[in-house]
């Protein structure tokens, strides 16, 4: 787990620039991100467009802000501009949506939104809510009911480990595969459950979907590795839960 006493390590070996109590990482697109370990912050590039909405991961307080800055290093690493970006978008409850906080939310060029991020700490936590994914959807696709344009949803966690910060995700597409629903109409005396029908409906549509027309699909790799672009989130290991 990162914590705010490897939280020093976990910087150096992410090659942030360390000046006193000040850690900085400069990326290519103009973005940074800085550690102030005086004043205990976690402070975000808002002057190149990063959003905050609400200042709850912006300090020490608690294990999951620090994999919440950590996610976002990756994201500006990965060539995610900062005005893409926006930290802990928080909706109104109503309509059948449970509404919630989210902790990471990406839009892309046209500003709609691509993905959104839950972040949690390595180990138990994140085992919990993937559990609870499986089971009813739990708070991601909750999310996704307040913004229909969403493609993608990913579960996230990050960890210190044998000197090295490993991450850990479940990435879920919300896009339609259409030969996919093609083949199932075909066999089916009713219509199959889509995601460009179900994200305008209720929050249960939309885990319905996942479950019955794909099967809860999930990869773990296609939005972080060197070989995937910014924005151009894709997935190459599936699995299908029986």
């Amino acid at each position: 787990m990162i914590d705010k006493n490897n939280l020093k390590d976990v910087l150096r070996f992410l090659d942030f620039e360390e000046n006193g109590d000040i850690f900085i990482q400069r990326y290519d697109n103009d973005a940074y991100l800085k550690v102030d370990f005086h004043k205990k912050e976690l402070i975000y590039p808002e002057d190149r467009g990063l959003n905050i909405n609400e200042r709850q991961t912006c300090n020490f307080t608690q294990n999951e802000n620090f994999v919440v800055f950590e996610c976002v290093h990756r994201l500006l690493a990965q060539g995610y501009k900062p005005e893409h970006i926006e930290l802990e978008p928080k909706w109104q409850v109503g309509h059948g949506a449970s509404g919630g906080r989210a902790d990471v939310l990406i839009k892309d060029n046209q500003g709609d939104t691509l993905l959104i991020i839950e972040c949690k700490t390595a180990g138990n936590e994140l085992t919990k809510a993937w559990s609870r994914t499986l089971q009813d959807g739990g708070q991601l696709f909750s999310y996704v009911k307040q913004t229909s344009t969403t493609q993608f949803i990913c579960l996230y966690a990050s960890n210190w480990i044998d000197d090295q910060v490993k991450p850990d995700y479940y990435l879920i597409s919300l896009n339609d595969n259409e030969r996919l629903i093609n083949e199932l109409n075909e066999i089916s005396d009713i219509p199959v459950l889509t995601y460009a029908d179900s994200k305008l409906r209720a929050v249960e549509d939309i885990f319905n979907t996942w479950k019955d027309t794909y099967q809860r699909d999930y990869t773990t790799r296609g939005l972080f590795e060197s070989d995937i672009q910014a924005y151009h989130i894709g997935k190459k290991t599936t699995h299908w839960m029986i």
